[in-house]
């Protein structure tokens, strides 16, 4: 890798961030470099961004791209939520620098937007991917963006400034799943070329949700006004609540079995942008990470609960995209 000094100039929502840094611009030609990167198999690809896998020490609170704890805890994350997606895409998945958990302990969403900004490097791997993956592997084909938590903080930079940069790149966007992390009104304000999914079937738009129990208590790093949410059972943004044996399958991450019908309901709380989760045992499947959810979280749960859901709507919106 070559290290040059590089001037990032990043346009998210309403202001821009420029900031210097000694970034070292990682060869994604290097195989060694991904998560993920597999022949063509499908008409179709995802591109996923890990969440937080990094527990290092290091003073910087960050993990290297080639840091072995981070690529090993990611591997094992991949199989929780990237796989929701692989009987209907070709999943590719970077290698990429990212922020430890202690960085985000007693912080806010505002600050882990600002933290996401401020990861040069990060934003550095993730961009080089996303050129190395458009011009090397994807031949025009449609795709799926997805991840979760900090790399859902990620994809939210690149939608709003990779993709507006790159037209040719983002109309074969067939859907981005934006999972465990706000997506607010006030972002897609500032971002008028992108949008909100409102049905099981539209293309071109943006997922999120995050999971909770009913009595969640305590701090969410990432709770934020005006967050946009959609049940991912049913797909829609209506309030009523789906019954768990409408869940067409949840993944237990210790056994890695499907149970089906799933475990989990889901219903909309809109005032506070998540979805609710009555059917489960809070305390067997909360996050525990109190510094950072509380109690009462279902942040790790976010692809588990609802892993067959996420397979057939990637499916669908796939084929609607082909078809249109």
């Amino acid at each position: 890798m070559k290290k040059i000094l590089i001037i990032f100039l990043l346009f998210t929502g309403c202001f821009i961030n420029c900031f210097a840094a000694e970034i070292q611009l990682t060869d994604y030609s290097d195989n060694s470099n991904w998560l993920s990167k597999p022949a063509k198999t499908y008409s179709a690809d995802v591109f996923y961004i890990y969440p937080t896998v990094c527990t290092t020490e290091d003073k910087s609170n960050l993990c290297a791209i080639d840091n072995k704890q981070m690529r090993e805890s990611a591997k094992t994350v991949f199989k929780l939520q990237a796989e929701a997606f692989d009987t209907v895409a070709n999943i590719y998945a970077p290698f990429y620098t990212q922020y430890n958990f202690r960085a985000f302990e007693y912080s806010h969403y505002e600050k882990i937007q600002q933290n996401t900004l401020n990861n040069a490097q990060g934003l550095s791997d993730v961009y080089g991917a996303l050129d190395y993956y458009f011009k090397k592997l994807n031949q025009g084909r449609p795709y799926i963006l997805v991840s979760h938590s900090q790399g859902s903080a990620i994809m939210l930079v690149v939608l709003s400034d990779y993709m507006k940069k790159h037209p040719e790149y983002y109309k074969n966007m067939a859907a981005a799943y934006v999972i465990g992390y706000p997506v607010t009104k006030e972002y897609l304000k500032n971002n008028p070329h992108l949008k909100f999914a409102k049905k099981s079937d539209d293309t071109g738009v943006i997922i999120s949700y995050d999971v909770q129990a009913p009595d969640k208590s305590g701090i969410n790093v990432l709770q934020a006004k005006n967050q946009l949410v959609i049940n991912p059972i049913s797909w829609s943004r209506g309030q009523r609540r789906i019954k768990a044996d409408k869940n067409l399958g949840s993944l237990d991450e210790k056994t890695l079995k499907i149970t089906t019908p799933g475990i989990a309901d889901a219903k909309i709380n809109k005032k506070l942008g998540v979805v609710i989760c009555s059917t489960v045992d809070t305390a067997k499947y909360e996050i525990k990470l109190p510094k950072l959810f509380g109690n009462g979280s279902f942040h790790g749960q976010d692809f588990q609960f609802y892993f067959l859901n996420l397979r057939e709507n990637a499916k669908v919106r796939i084929d609607k995209f082909l078809n249109r």
